[in-house]
């Protein structure tokens, strides 16, 4: 199996080889327990063939499962990690490590289900970490569960650990600023949270020369040469956290807006012709909320099951979602369902003139 990129989400939403299996595998705690995820992995995988027992023969089965069986995929997780992700069809598969809490999770269905990873992807795109010291400036880029380095940037005036003490205040922050020039040419292509680490005085000379939007309040401060790679990582993941949690409470605030100048639905059969049509602009759904059924994914119409019965059923709101993304609108996909006041999904559109009610009973407080 492949790690999957960034760049891979869109391939995942327009793979058509059915049957397609997604396994959201859970680590427990910090520790790599092999022996617990081996048996969760046997477990998950013992769940997907009881559905695609549903609808194919025993000898089909075998054979597409058979590559999952022999493999140890679970093996690939770190200390950090908290939790596996793997998307599996007769011509695809893919796995993600991540950072962020899942719930353990399977789906065989006619697309793979994505909902958790737009979540994950919106809130581990990945960030920019400066780190500094008297000798040098670093430019280190996480993605994919690693942190690389881009770019060193070393002081000209410290050739030896016995310059360190000769260096002017004022050669320092020419230093700093001569730095920043070439780092913010390396900046301006993206939108990454940049998390700055270093003393004091060298985070504030760096705060006055990059030209960026995206650099937090919050930084590392102390000698950060003296830190290991995971502790750095696991302290910019602490800076993170409240965040993304501002952001989603920006995303909340505007679906409130659009509710008070009715330009927000919530009807669950309403919502999923919009996306059809190409009218949400933000859709906004429970990450651990499933509603099974299936979409036409031409006219929008949707047919509700009680339950996952068989390895056709998906989640509506994930094919929804897949709509929504694929026809340029933006999916929010949060973990606490009292943000969407009982509902279990709400969107802002553009307009409702493709609909039949326009009053949707939708109000936050």
């Amino acid at each position: 199996m492949k790690e999957l990129m960034n760049h891979d989400l869109k391939l995942i939403t327009e793979a058509h080889s059915a049957p397609m299996l997604s396994i959201y595998l859970s680590k427990e705690n910090s520790a790599v327990d092999v022996k617990a995820l081996s048996g969760k992995w046997k477990e998950s995988l013992t769940r997907a063939e009881f559905f695609l027992l549903k609808d194919y023969t025993k000898s089909f089965v075998h054979n597409f499962m058979e590559p999952l069986w022999s493999s140890h995929v679970y093996e690939v997780l770190e200390s950090l990690d908290k939790g596996l992700i793997v998307f599996f069809s007769s011509d695809s598969s893919w796995y993600l490590k991540v950072q962020s809490s899942i719930n353990d999770l399977v789906v065989v269905a006619d697309s793979f289900h994505i909902k958790p990873l737009i979540r994950i992807k919106n809130n581990e795109s990945g960030f920019f970490l400066i780190s500094m010291s008297s000798k040098a400036i670093s430019v280190f880029l996480e993605t994919n569960s690693h942190l690389f380095r881009l770019d060193t940037y070393r002081n000209p005036m410290i050739l030896s650990d016995t310059d360190t003490n000769k260096v002017k205040p004022e050669d320092h922050r020419e230093f700093v600023m001569q730095s920043a020039l070439e780092i913010n040419k390396t900046l301006a292509a993206y939108k990454l949270p940049i998390i700055l680490a270093g003393v004091r005085d060298h985070l504030g000379h760096m705060r006055k020369y990059l030209d960026h939007s995206m650099i937090l309040t919050e930084s590392i401060v102390g000698n950060v040469e003296r830190l290991k790679r995971d502790d750095i990582r696991q302290k910019c993941f602490e800076i993170l956290t409240p965040y993304y949690y501002q952001k989603e409470e920006i995303a909340i605030a505007e679906l409130d807006l659009a509710v008070k100048k009715n330009h927000a639905i919530t009807f669950i059969e309403d919502i999923a012709i919009s996306a059809v049509y190409g009218k949400i602009r933000k859709l906004f759904v429970m990450e651990n909320k499933q509603l099974w059924g299936s979409l036409n994914k031409s006219t929008g119409e949707i047919l509700i099951s009680p339950r996952q019965t068989n390895s056709h059923d998906d989640d509506l709101l994930d094919d929804i979602s897949q709509i929504v993304l694929n026809k340029g609108g933006e999916v929010i996909v949060l973990k606490n369902a009292h943000k969407l006041k009982g509902f279990i999904a709400a969107a802002v559109v553009t307009d409702k003139s493709h609909l039949y009610d326009y009053n949707q009973p939708y109000s936050i407080t």
